[in-house]
């Protein structure tokens, strides 16, 4: 699979897992915390953390390489975005993991709320990189 197909589809992959992400987050009071821990430590580390060492890896040399000035600067900025939403990442993961088994109905509302803005900035992230990023791969037939 070249980087623009794998880079199209884990996008795709990514929007259907924010969905599940979301839908997910209101049945934690139903969970027990060693169960949603373990489907939250696989959905970051496969489509959060995975996706961005792939990019970081694969594609964003390439581009630093032989772009332009402006399509570096837009790599170094995407790599920027990498750095915040894993901050923000950072802090729902502590958030989440901070209460008990069985949170609160405030608790919930926390979680949910740290989690929206995961949610927010990894779906504003993949809609720059599919206006921006995608014909880049195009350009530099990757």
């Amino acid at each position: 699979m070249d980087k623009l197909t794998r880079e199209i589809h884990d996008h795709g992959k990514v929007r259907e897992t924010m969905a599940f992400f979301e839908n997910f987050l209101q049945t934690i009071t139903s969970d027990d915390r060693e169960h949603y821990s373990t489907r939250i430590h696989k959905f970051t580390d496969e489509y959060i953390i995975d996706h961005f060492r792939f990019e970081e890896q694969e594609i964003f040399p390439l581009i630093l390489e032989q772009g332009s000035e402006e399509e570096k600067e837009f790599i170094n900025e995407l790599q920027e975005e990498h750095g915040e939403i894993l901050i923000s990442l950072a802090i729902f993961l502590k958030v989440l993991f901070s209460y008990g088994p069985r949170p609160n109905k405030e608790e919930v509302k926390q979680i949910i709320k740290s989690s929206e803005v995961v949610v927010s900035r990894v779906l504003l992230h993949a809609r720059k990189e599919d206006k921006l990023l995608f014909p880049l791969l195009k350009k530099y037939k990757m």
